[in-house]
Parts: C-alpha cells; structure tokens; sequence
C-alpha cells in the first residue's frame, strides 16, 4: 500500500470508503440501529472534496449514494463541497505509521472514513461558506503543520475566517480519552481567533443532536 498521499487519496481511499459503507450496511442489516442512521446520514451525500497536497494538482474524492471516486474533477453532477490543502510531509509521515500499525485494515478506521461524507454536518452548515487554517503545533518530526480548510468553497482558502491551534501533545490527549474536544476549548488548549461563531453552531448543533 503506498503512502504517497495522491497515490493513497486516488487508489485506497475510495476502497477505505466503499469498505466503511459496506460494513455499516452489514450491521444495519443485523438491526444495530446506529449504523442504520449513519448508513442514511452518509448515502445521502452528494459532493466532492478537493484535497491539494503541497503544489500538485487537487486531487477530487466524489461521494454519491454512499459510492466514491476519485480523479482529476468532480463526478459529473457532483458539487464541490470541501476544499483542504494539505503539507505532503505530515500526510506521508500519518499514512506511514497507519500503515505500519494494520490501521488501514481495521473496520472501525473503515467506517471514520465511510463517515467522512456526512449530510448532518452539510445540513448544519446549510450551505455558508466557513473557512478557516488548523495549525497542529509541536509535531515530532515535523514541527508546526498547517491544513487550509474550506467548505461550501471551490479552493483552499489563503484568508480563512479564523484560525485554531492546538498542541500535538494535547491532540494526544484527546485521542487516548483524557481530554474531550470541550475540554479543550473551555480550557484554552484550543486557540482560536477571527469569525468562528459558526463553527461553533454547527459544533454544538452536532453535539446536542448525536446520531
């Protein structure tokens, strides 16, 4: 499996995504009724990510009807409707150690990949444009990472509406259950400066309407 990030975006991704829906529909078969409505909240999905890795070309995930693909464009019909850069280095070194872990063929990380079309999370945004940097500070090897992020956009944004940093250290924390996202922000471990009032509706929109 190859840990160039287009080449992992244009060939596994989609296979990750296809896997994370099929394993959904599985237990939504059996009657688990969570995944029944995260089988719904994710088919119901029309839109693409446009995902740009250091200067090459973006590469377009497409997600239609709980299906992806990917190439050089949306599938036809298929809008726009997130547009990230990302730094290749911090992508290698993540797929890198997923790829050493077996994470990749674990149905849990399937079906986060699955849910990365979600139509609660288009509905909460109700088609604003919210833009913004997320600057991940401290990262062993690499330093300061900084994603562009975008949505209800058609490229990365070079203004975003605000920014947010966060330590490596304490994304760990979150990650091992020490801390919660909230926790993070009423603590200030989460900075976060301009015009992020609607990230934080749909946050709390999300959160207090859980699947």
């Amino acid at each position: 499996m190859s840990v160039e990030p287009i080449e992992f975006l244009r060939d596994t991704f989609p296979q990750l995504f296809t896997r994370g829906v099929e394993v959904l529909k599985a237990r939504a078969a059996r009657g688990d009724e969570q995944a029944q409505r995260i089988v719904a909240d994710v088919t119901a999905v029309i839109g693409a990510a446009s995902l740009q890795i250091d200067e090459s070309p973006p590469m377009v995930l497409s997600a239609r009807a709980g299906a992806m693909s990917a190439g050089e464009a949306p599938a036809e019909g298929v809008p726009i409707k997130i547009a990230a850069a990302l730094p290749g280095n911090a992508v290698r070194l993540l797929l890198g150690e997923a790829v050493k872990a077996g994470a990749l063929e674990n149905e849990e990380v399937a079906i986060g990949a699955a849910q990365t079309a979600s139509k609660r999370f288009e509905d909460a945004l109700a088609g604003r444009p919210m833009t913004c940097h997320v600057t991940l500070l401290g990262v062993p090897e690499l330093g300061d990472v900084r994603v562009r992020l975008g949505f209800n956009v058609s490229e990365p944004p070079n203004e975003p509406g605000f920014t947010t940093e966060l330590q490596y250290s304490d994304l760990e924390s979150v990650q091992r259950g020490e801390l919660t996202v909230q926790e993070l922000f009423l603590g200030g471990k989460l900075k976060m400066e301009g015009d992020y009032s609607l990230a934080l509706q749909t946050a709390m929109q999300l959160l207090t309407n859980p699947l």
